[in-house]
């Protein structure tokens, strides 16, 4: 109610039960608007249910028999899997080959021609930074440093402070000495450079200021004072190259940025990068040997002269003019190079090569394992259709179309209760969890009974899968094989499933392993007209026309109720249950206004009474 209302005084009537009891009667039409836009709320819930069942099934064909790769599955066999191991596509006939004489193929390779350390009782970290091991190097002298110019300004900070950090390590031409000025600009004290491992603060002289060249750490003597500054200027080091590897067709592998590396990189780090970079070379320090190797990871001789072409960066275009820090320092040049050869083998009595120890013939990727040698290897590498995963593919289909057609015709044969309605709110407040749930369950039933947009789309479906497909050079169907039952499917005898398909399994694996191409054409075929178009291309073609049609009545959820026929007609009974609110709000006020009027006329009355029962009384004594 809008207000607290006093009923009763004069009259001592309950007017709260009466005008409650007169409005439950004119409430019954409002429970009625509002059950019939619930029985279409869970009617277009239920067409969304049977969509997304829709969506599901369609998906699963494209995902499943809608696929070469499951329909003509090919099983690869071979004899000798030490020596040759096959993958086979979808497109690979059922062949047999023979594999003999097999020389591997390898890549082209370098390898340092002596240890790359100065000595071997101090051999590299190549762990650390590049810059710290320069002079373990035994031509570090041609490690070919490029120097970038930095300057930095200090300010010490609030409490002063005795360690600085230079923004980069790796730092030369540091100055011989720092010159501190005050806050104001004045000169305070001058400190001499030492370049170094840096002391422990003990042993530092108040005088001096020691860079660590490797780090860029710098620490004074002394702390310097709360806003004293100074400037230092400095060169930081680094080394910058290209690589340049050959394809078969005379085309490059370069990378599109060079190689530019700090000189706190360190060497694992720099061979890390190269490794997974486009330039398709694998490189590696071993300490043991104190040698690198580095190795193009494709196999195959790929150039008449060398494959692997270190670059100076500031002259990349140039095959001739290579990196002395690969040359020199790593001793890797032109003459270390080992070119990479090519496969040789006999295929079925041919003798023929490839780059690749993996190769593509005829939709079969053969991969050679081990060279013949002196144990004459051979293997045999027998292609077939995999008659098992083609089986398990159309069964699954026929497991699927089974599973949803039954959900479908489970709704389409529900009872309908019509006695049992959507609740009232005051229905609800009477009965228990379990009797609304039990209740609920009877007035949801039945509301897609024989319902015309999803019975139409399954007698489309069943005409999809029942109509042969015709035999031409279009759809490739075999006549043999041009429609489900004669591949061992068919309805089942139980008129009750309604539709239903059942395999005779020992049928359709004998039609698969005897032309396994008439069986995928059967639902694959591609042809202009209904006819030539196979069952699982109709299939689609039908659940999206359905999809459509259910869309346009029922929507989704991302359509708005003004975007399809029953939600437009729930906005209409929205609409009309509003309007019979408010006049039932005018009513209800109607009644109290009129029990108001009865209530002040007996108030009158009751004191007209009173007023002649005192006038009656006084007369009374006074006679």
């Amino acid at each position: 109610m809008d207000s607290i209302r006093f009923s009763g005084l004069a009259s001592g009537l309950d007017t709260q039960s009466i005008v409650d009891s007169m409005m439950r009667a004119e409430r019954m039409p409002l429970d009625r608007m509002k059950q019939k836009q619930q029985v279409v709320e869970w009617q277009r819930d239920k067409y969304r249910d049977m969509n997304k069942l829709l969506k599901e099934f369609d998906t699963f064909i494209f995902d499943g028999i809608f696929r070469q790769s499951n329909m003509l599955k090919k099983t690869v066999t071979s004899s000798n899997t030490d020596f040759v191991t096959a993958t086979a596509s979808s497109d690979a006939g059922q062949v047999s080959y023979k594999i003999e004489n097999v020389t591997l193929a390898t890549s082209a390779r370098r390898e340092s021609t002596a240890g790359i350390s100065a000595a071997s009782s101090t051999k590299l970290d190549s762990s650390k930074s590049l810059w710290s091991q320069r002079d373990k190097l035994a031509n570090s002298a041609d490690i070919g440093w490029e120097q970038e110019a930095k300057n930095q300004t200090f300010t010490a900070p609030k409490g002063g402070a005795s360690q600085y950090q230079l923004a980069t390590g790796a730092v030369s031409g540091l100055p011989a000495a720092i010159d501190v000025k005050k806050a104001d600009g004045t000169a305070a004290s001058s400190f001499q450079v030492v370049e170094g491992a840096i002391p422990a603060p003990a042993d530092r002289a108040s005088d001096k200021v020691y860079i660590d060249s490797n780090t860029g750490l710098m620490a004074f003597g002394t702390s310097l004072e709360e806003g004293q500054k100074f400037d230092i200027s400095y060169e930081h080091n680094y080394i910058e190259f290209n690589i340049k590897t050959l394809n078969e067709d005379g085309t490059a592998n370069v990378r599109a940025n060079d190689f530019k590396y700090s000189g706190t990189t360190s060497l694992n780090t720099i061979f890390s990068e190269i490794n997974k970079s486009n330039v398709g070379i694998n490189m590696f320090y071993d300490s043991g040997s104190d040698k690198v190797v580095a190795q193009r990871q494709a196999t195959g001789n790929m150039s008449a002269g060398p494959e692997m072409l270190f670059l100076n960066s500031k002259t990349s275009t140039s095959t001739a003019s290579e990196h002395s820090f690969f040359t020199s320092v790593l001793k890797i040049d032109d003459a270390s190079e080992t070119d990479g050869t090519d496969a040789q083998y006999t295929i079925n009595g041919l003798q023929t090569s490839r780059k690749s120890n993996t190769f593509t013939m005829n939709d079969v990727t053969f991969t050679l394992k081990k060279s013949s040698g002196a144990e004459s290897a051979t293997a045999t590498v027998n292609v077939n259709s995999d008659t098992e995963a083609i089986f398990d593919t159309v069964k699954k289909f026929i497991e699927k179309y089974n599973e949803m057609i039954g959900k479908i015709n489970g709704e389409l044969t529900a009872e309908r209760y019509g006695s049992f309605m959507p609740l009232t709110d005051e229905q609800r407040q009477a009965m228990g969890e379990k009797e609304i749930e039990q209740w609920e369950e009877k007035a949801k039933s039945g509301l897609l009974r024989r319902d015309f947009l999803l019975s139409g789309g399954l007698t489309k479906m069943r005409t999809d899968l029942y109509t042969e497909i015709k035999v031409n050079a279009v759809t490739r169907a075999d006549s043999d094989y041009n429609q489900l039952a004669e591949i061992g499917i068919k309805s089942t005898k139980d008129y009750l499933e309604r539709g239903k398909l059942e395999i005779d399994e020992t049928k359709l694996k004998a039609a698969i392993e005897n032309n396994p191409e008439a069986v995928y054409q059967l639902f694959m075929a591609d042809g202009p007209t209904y006819q030539e178009k196979g069952l699982a291309r109709r299939l689609r073609s039908t659940v999206d026309e359905t999809l459509k049609k259910i869309e346009e009545k029922a929507g989704n959820t991302f359509k708005t109720e003004h975007n399809y026929s029953m939600g437009k007609d729930i906005l209409r009974m929205k609409s009309s249950i509003e309007s019979f609110e408010e006049r039932l709000k005018m009513r209800e006020q109607r009644y109290w206004d009129q029990f108001n009027a009865m209530e002040k006329a007996m108030q009158q009355m009751n004191n007209q009474s009173s007023q002649l029962m005192a006038q009656l009384g006084s007369m009374m004594q006074s006679g």
